[in-house]
């Protein structure tokens, strides 16, 4: 079973925002995308997710949701690979902004993986991205649909490997 991996960021810690948006954007990055941020400059991502952030009201809740889709064994070319990452990104273009990349294996996945850089605030209601469990369930149905396996949701802390 291959997984999503959820980390928050911590209530008011923005510096976790701008150094996801710059890991996202460095130099692994074998393809990169975004929705309602320019994508192409991680300080711009960054002014563009906060501009939302101090409208609604929300610069003290969590910064960043930061989703890590560990694609199985047998996802092992980068265009399969960059192609779902799109896809799942897809599902969420109406309501969060987000930066998202596929990088080959490293420490924390030993398959190519797509990570995705959300907003925490929506765009159209400035309610709260909801990543328990539950909430986050028909959206392993939708990234099983996509890939054609199963996924279950692991949650990681801030700075945990």
């Amino acid at each position: 079973m291959a997984k999503i991996i959820v980390k928050r960021g911590m209530p008011g810690d923005d510096t976790h925002l701008g150094n996801a948006l710059d890991y996202v954007s460095d130099g692994r990055a074998l393809m990169i995308g975004g929705n309602g941020v320019d994508y192409t400059d991680p300080n711009e991502a960054y002014r563009q997710m906060n501009a939302v952030k101090e409208y609604y009201g929300k610069t003290k809740n969590c910064s960043l949701v930061h989703m890590i889709m560990s694609y199985p064994k047998n996802v092992n070319n980068v265009e399969a690979a960059c192609e779902f990452t799109k896809q799942i990104a897809k599902t969420f273009e109406e309501d969060y902004q987000m930066v998202y990349c596929v990088h080959e294996k490293d420490n924390e996945c030993s398959n190519l993986h797509g990570h995705m850089i959300f907003n925490s605030v929506n765009v159209n209601n400035g309610k709260m991205m909801q990543t328990d469990h539950e909430s986050l369930q028909p959206l392993c149905q939708e990234v099983s649909r996509i890939t054609g396996t199963d996924y279950q949701v692991e949650f990681k802390k801030k700075g945990s490997k």
